[in-house]
């Protein structure tokens, strides 16, 4: 495996240890007795005891888990555990030890987007005139265009920057376009009929089609425009330290919104059947809306570290730690999000919830997901999607 791929997999593990960290600490810190803190489930590879805790790892790297005595309905305790135990303690303390594991999330992408953002920096809206990447499948391959042409005219009209060539290209979906480019010391001229893609509000690609009867209806604060296909070399500006926490903390909720559009657009795919009619389909999937899952995340990581794309890397890392976070805080048992559901609808009807009545549910949404990530899994491997640039 490359090492962006160990990157990738270390970075699952760091935020599996860091979120079961938030959980344990507040545990500790309430006096809840936590009888168990392992990472991964089924065999135990190693364990150590120490205090009332047992510390360790199992064979499958697939989560982890702190085990708090009283939240599982079936466990027997004893006289002096009642009054540690999950049921026994304030809402107010449950609310906050099912929540201080997704809270880890944001801490976690904004402790590392401070020194991101101090060394590497973020891209000028300028941006180069020279192409980094040339996405496969669109009308830049049609055209000619390699990674490393020098763009320096279109439309017959000289352009030296790429707010200049992207105003152009956006400008004339489904038409052609004339480019010319220096490569290798030589002017060329080149065209291609350019295609049609939808940018949300922040910029974003969202979806690029050959024809316009094939986009998706658009949302708010979206616009169709024309698509060559083409990533200029970014130019980076770094920052001093108090606009790098500025910075850091603006792009974590940037991050945080993109990934609530995100999910509310996978599940989406999931519920109106998009997502298991592209099992059916055959070939690479291309789209920029097109769903990844773990396999996939790890073959993108893999590629964007071999070019060198180090920033667009942690960024989607970060991206990835917080879609997970909020994913976790869905009202949805056995999810931390299901617990914060019972705890308040436990405060507003001051009734105590039978939580071995949500056990039918938890296995429901367990057999989704379950269902879900096979399906997932079945693309990045049959159709792999193409690195978007």
């Amino acid at each position: 495996m490359s090492a962006g791929v160990w990157i990738f997999v270390l970075a699952i593990l760091v935020v599996i240890m860091v979120h079961e960290s938030g959980h344990f600490f507040v545990a500790k810190l309430f006096g809840f007795k936590a009888t168990k803190f392992f990472l991964g489930f089924g065999p135990t590879l190693w364990s150590v005891q120490r205090g009332e805790t047992e510390y360790g790892v199992k064979a499958l790297p697939l989560g982890g888990f702190v085990k708090i005595a009283g939240m599982n309905p079936y466990e027997d305790l004893s006289p002096q555990d009642r009054a540690r135990s999950y049921p026994s303690k304030p809402r107010w303390q449950r609310a906050l030890l099912l929540l201080a594991g997704s809270a880890t999330h944001w801490i976690l992408v904004f402790v590392v987007l401070v020194p991101t953002l101090l060394w590497i920096g973020l891209p000028t809206a300028r941006g180069s005139n020279v192409l980094y990447a040339v996405q496969k499948s669109s009308p830049a391959v049609a055209a000619g265009l390699e990674p490393g042409d020098r763009i320096v005219e279109v439309g017959g009209t000289a352009a030296d920057s790429w707010p200049d060539i992207r105003s152009y290209i956006r400008a004339r979906g489904g038409r052609t376009a004339t480019f010319v480019v220096a490569r290798d010391g030589e002017r060329r001229e080149l065209s291609a009929r350019l295609w049609w893609a939808i940018y949300n509000r922040d910029g974003q690609l969202a979806q690029f089609e050959r024809d316009r009867s094939e986009l998706r209806p658009l949302r708010a604060g979206e616009d169709v425009v024309g698509f060559l296909g083409v990533s200029p070399e970014p130019l980076y500006e770094s920052f001093g330290f108090g606009e790098a926490v500025a910075q850091s903390g603006r792009t974590t909720w940037l991050l945080t919104t993109r990934s609530v559009q995100g999910i509310g657009s996978f599940f989406g795919q999931v519920f109106d059947g998009t997502l298991f009619s592209k099992l059916s389909a055959e070939g690479p999937r291309t789209g920029a809306s097109e769903p990844i899952g773990i396999v996939g995340g790890a073959r993108i990581a893999g590629e964007t570290f071999e070019r060198g794309r180090y920033l667009e890397l942690i960024l989607s890392m970060c991206g990835l730690v917080i879609s997970v976070a909020i994913l976790n805080l869905l009202p949805l048992p056995p999810l931390d999000g299901g617990h914060l559901a019972v705890v308040a609808f436990e405060a507003v009807t001051r009734r105590t919830v039978d939580l071995r009545r949500l056990i039918p549910i938890a296995a429901a949404v367990i057999s989704f997901f379950v269902l879900v990530f096979l399906a997932m899994l079945y693309l990045d491997l049959a159709r792999p999607i193409e690195v978007p640039f």
